[in-house]
């Protein structure tokens, strides 16, 4: 698929303005502290709220977590680069899931439901900001612990997370710092442990192999949706499933992953594959939007390490996981077992259309004058936004409400006529496999589910057994079991400008220290000793792997900056 545009004016956003330079890094390093301290300001919210013992009054609902994490990179975003870039703003709005919740939950303040945290969930926080198209994006899962007491600043609990939530949580950490130290590896090539060495480099399919190893240890498996892919100007992976990004480069999982192992596990598998399933292209183009693991990391890119797992530990049956979708409109599933509304938005820039309604089009020229290619919620929109902090939080709270209320029907026809697109609210499912075997599947791999948006070439999510994914959607509202899922993401530059090292933009232990869990499985496998050895080369100061981390800002008691100086 080509770009619309002359490849004149693609080579310039594609090539040109991805060089690394200072000025690039700068916007680079500013996102990053600025997404950082967003992490840490909403984790110190959820700490005062639901863990510090002495913590009084209601805790703060899902709804407030988000607006107000929003509204806190809004107000850091104002304060740096003033009137030198075209734009500045999200590039991810604030979501906080639960458990099961696997992508897209991040609801308004008028949504039906209050949604609050309870002791031994695993709680997600994703945010990113981008400056003039430059994107920092980070996801991070905490364990909500029984109310602790504070002891030099940090809260202790009780005891740590034990069980199945526990396993994917260390795998998901072991996995991304590991990829953390394999990416920065690509300055040094020298020091590659000899077995990736030998492999020819760190290619996509190395990548692959590692992440899998890590999640086979912990009896886990990758989510579908997770990657470790190329980041750009203004290409970032919020628009995968609506807009195809010529030259893709990066590893994603998705169904069709798992299915390997399935077969080997079924008793019949010999039998159910049919020979013209297994041709598949070992390679494509450069220029293809088609993701493959053909290809090799090279110094000067900026790559997002986005890694989810589920444990499987605690099913006596083989299966599949994989996502379900709730239903945008009703804001449900088949089952009900959960009830909320797409909320996060993007503009698709393809489709223009004669709009009836004064609301829709007054929408719409704000949507097109203040969001641009990212996402955004209706929230945004609203006068009263950002919110305050040191101002009354309840009384602008309504305000919002209100003004939310006058965009609703105008976001209904924008839906309507496909001038925007809802990111659906993804859970977590798990398929037995006799149930995948069993069923009719009279359509055989072409029904194709035309509203679920995926990367190009992962329109069937089981191509060896033929199931399409309309199918699949079928299985899921009959037979899909919840599961919990962890997710951890990073983004890092590999730095070629000077150093010689590796940029964590985002995450790391700055910001996001992981939870006290323990695991009864430890690692193994033909990568441990390579994942070992990445591990003790981000250790060693002066002769092992050199990452540097943006700081966060300072904060006061009352969650203000203390102070905007960069690192």
């Amino acid at each position: 698929m080509e770009l619309a545009v002359r490849q004149e004016d693609a080579d310039v956003l594609l090539k040109e303005k991805n060089v690394l330079n200072e000025s690039v890094l700068d916007k680079y390093r500013t996102g990053g502290q600025i997404v950082q301290t967003g992490l840490k300001y909403i984790i110190s919210l959820i700490n005062e709220s639901y863990h510090l013992a002495s913590s009084n009054g209601q805790p703060i609902s899902v709804q407030e977590l988000c607006i107000l994490g929003d509204s806190f990179l809004i107000n850091l975003l104002s304060k740096v680069y003033t009137n030198q870039v075209r734009e500045k703003g999200i590039a991810s709005p604030t979501t906080i899931e639960v458990n099961e919740l696997a992508n897209g939950f991040s609801p308004e303040l008028d949504d039906e439901g209050s949604f609050f945290f309870t002791a031994g969930d695993i709680v997600t926080i994703s945010l990113g900001v981008q400056i003039d198209g430059y994107t920092s994006q980070v996801s991070h899962t905490l364990v909500i612990y029984p109310p602790g007491i504070e002891i030099n600043n940090e809260i202790k609990p009780e005891g740590p997370l034990l069980g199945s939530k526990a396993d994917a949580i260390c795998a998901s950490h072991i996995a991304t710092e590991t990829l953390v130290g394999l990416l920065g590896l690509a300055l040094t090539p020298e020091k590659l442990p000899e077995q990736i060495k030998n492999e020819g480099g760190i290619h996509g399919s190395t990548i692959r192999n590692i992440v899998d190893s890590i999640a086979e240890s912990y009896s886990c498996i990758v989510l579908p949706g997770s990657k470790v892919r190329r980041v750009r100007r203004f290409l970032a992976g919020q628009s995968e499933g609506i807009v195809a990004e010529r030259d893709f480069k990066g590893v994603v999982w998705d169904e069709s992953h798992q299915e390997e192992r399935l077969l080997k596990k079924a008793p019949t598998s010999q039998e159910l594959i049919l020979a013209d399933n297994k041709v598949k292209p070992t390679s494509t183009n450069n220029s293809t939007a088609i993701p493959t693991d053909e290809f090799i990391v090279l110094p000067g890119e900026v790559y997002q390490i986005d890694i989810r797992m589920s444990s499987i530990a605690d099913f006596n049956e083989v299966g599949l996981i994989t996502l379900e979708e709730i239903d945008q409109f009703s804001g449900k599933n088949n089952r009900q077992e959960f009830n909320s509304k797409s909320t996060i938005h993007i503009r698709d820039f393809a489709i223009n259309h004669q709009l009836k309604l004064r609301t829709s089009r007054k929408l719409l020229t704000e949507i097109d004058k203040n969001f641009s290619v990212y996402p955004f919620k209706l929230s945004y929109t609203s006068n009263h936004f950002p919110i305050n902090l040191d101002k009354d939080i309840p009384e602008q709270v309504e305000n919002i409400k209100q003004d939310l209320k006058t965009f609703k029907l105008g976001l209904s026809e924008l839906n309507n006529r496909h001038l925007i697109k809802s990111r659906p609210i993804q859970l977590t499912k798990f398929i037995p496999l006799e149930q995948i075997l069993i069923s009719s599947n009279p359509t055989g791999k072409h029904g194709i589910d035309l509203n679920k948006p995926v990367l190009p070439g992962m329109e069937i999510p089981l191509p060896q057994l033929g199931i399409s994914s309309l199918k699949l959607k079928s299985l899921l509202n009959k037979h899909g079991k919840s599961v919990p899922n962890v997710r951890e993401s990073t983004t890092v530059i590999i730095n070629n400008v000077s150093n010689g090292e590796i940029i964590r933009l985002t995450g790391g232990s700055k910001s996001s220290s992981p939870s006290w869990v323990h695991s009864q499985y430890q690692l193994k496998g033909a990568y441990v000793e390579s994942i070992n050895q990445i591990g003790q080369l981000l250790q060693d100061k002066r002769f092992g792997i050199k990452v540097k981390e943006c700081y966060p800002f300072k904060l006061n008691k009352d969650k203000s900056v203390e102070t905007m100086q960069l690192d």
